[in-house]
């Protein structure tokens, strides 16, 4: 049977028809987001355009031994019928009193629809011939049609359930659909038309005039619908194209606002280094995973309050960015540099030996003890106390390690200041 048809273009109908009812499936769905309440009206005679293109586009596909002459006011009829019956089933199952938690009534209303305005439409052509349906072929294609809308409805309502975080599984659905439908459509197409035989119609009916009027009528109200069908696919295609450009947008903003929330919870809005905050969880990351010794040195700056007092806070915020600005050229990737408040810095660096770790303050003081040319005065006073605390050995605790080395700095720093000694258990007592 499928022989007798042209195939390219019964591929092409079954193309038009599936984009036709994922057209109406997609404007279900909007109105279903409440974003655009009148676009389900568009899709009861979206689909039924859909069906009616398909049977006349299947039918002018089949191989006939002469052309088929329609009855106008029948045929427009059956696309007539197409448009009210998908639209009222659409309507009885977007209104759950109607639906009632199953698909038995909207079912029966588009299966009915399709079986209609497929056997008005082959009631339509004047010049049919020996033509006949079995009643088991017509029963076989109601069943058919019944079943796949079934089918179809499920999918849409799970489409319509879905959220938008799943427009994955909601499109798989509204596809689903959508080839459920056009197989169902298709398959009693060609039950219905199984018998029809254009070669045994009589002589006189072959003489009949054709009616040019009445084939143009047909095909241009084809052209129209299928030009609609595009449209409206070019224009639903524009709008997801619009709202995914939004959404990115907005994703992209909402990272990029995080990303500065992180940043402002995390580090000094004056220097840019990490914060208290920041340096715990650092090295709480460290200690789990440390093997060699870890040197916290704790720094506090000699001199600074005279620059605040003589020349502003303006110019000490300029003074201590210029020394962040260093600690962190001296450190480089090997350290991690905080500023945790005032003019006390933390350094955390993995070295090998206590004498290293003593080689690096020291280089410290030298840098922090240079001269600072600044907007309002040069700056050449300042030196640094540096307190020392090693993990795991004066403790495996944040805590504990910041009050063992803020102890050593506030010791050297009574003794005479600019120096950095380790914290020692017997010559430092901890504050209770």
């Amino acid at each position: 049977m499928l022989f007798n048809y042209d195939i390219s273009l019964v591929l092409l109908a079954v193309i038009i028809a599936c984009l036709a009812f994922y057209v109406s499936f997609w404007l279900c769905k909007a109105g279903a987001r409440k974003k655009h309440y009148c676009w389900p009206l568009f899709s009861g005679p979206t689909m039924g355009c859909g069906i009616w293109v398909l049977h006349y586009m299947v039918m002018q596909a089949h191989h006939h031994s002469h052309i088929i002459n329609y009855n106008i006011k029948i045929t427009l009829a059956s696309l007539l019928v197409a448009i009210i019956g998908c639209s009222l089933g659409f309507g009885c199952f977007l209104f759950k009193k109607l639906r009632k938690n199953h698909y038995l009534i909207p079912a029966l209303i588009f299966s009915a629809t399709a079986a209609s305005m497929h056997y008005l439409g082959m009631a339509a052509i004047i010049n049919m011939g020996d033509w006949s349906v079995s009643s088991a072929h017509i029963t076989l294609s109601l069943i058919v049609i019944f079943i796949t809308s079934l089918c179809m409805l499920r999918l849409t309502h799970l489409m319509l359930v879905m959220t938008s975080k799943n427009d994955s599984y909601a499109n798989f659905c509204r596809l689903g659909a959508t080839l459920t439908l056009c197989t169902g459509v298709a398959i009693m197409h060609f039950l219905g038309t199984s018998k029809m035989n254009m070669a045994s119609v009589a002589a006189s009916s072959l003489t009949l005039s054709h009616d040019d009027h009445i084939e143009n009528t047909i095909a241009m109200t084809m052209v129209i619908l299928i030009t609609l069908v595009f449209m409206l696919a070019i224009f639903i295609w524009f709008i997801n194209f619009k709202e995914h450009l939004s959404n990115e947008l907005l994703k992209r903003e909402l990272i990029s606002k995080n990303l500065q929330l992180k940043q402002m919870t995390q580090h000094d809005s004056l220097t840019q280094l990490p914060n208290r905050l920041y340096l715990q969880n650092h090295l709480n990351t460290l200690f789990d995973k440390q093997m060699q010794p870890l040197f916290i040195m704790f720094i506090d700056l000699d001199g600074f309050k005279r620059v605040n007092d003589v020349w502003g806070h303006a110019v000490g915020d300029e003074l201590l960015v210029k020394i962040s600005k260093m600690l962190r050229n001296v450190i480089g990737k090997g350290g991690f540099v905080a500023r945790i408040g005032g003019d006390e810095f933390i350094i955390v660096v993995c070295e090998k030996t206590e004498d290293a770790a003593i080689k690096l303050a020291k280089k410290l003081l030298s840098r922090i003890s240079d001269s600072y040319e600044l907007s309002a005065t040069t700056v050449d006073f300042l030196s640094a106390s540096i307190g020392i605390s090693i993990y795991p050995e004066h403790g495996q605790d944040v805590a504990t390690l910041f009050k063992k080395a803020d102890v050593a700095m506030y010791y050297i720093k009574d003794k005479g200041k600019n120096n950095v000694i380790f914290y020692d258990e017997i010559a430092m007592t901890l504050p209770t």
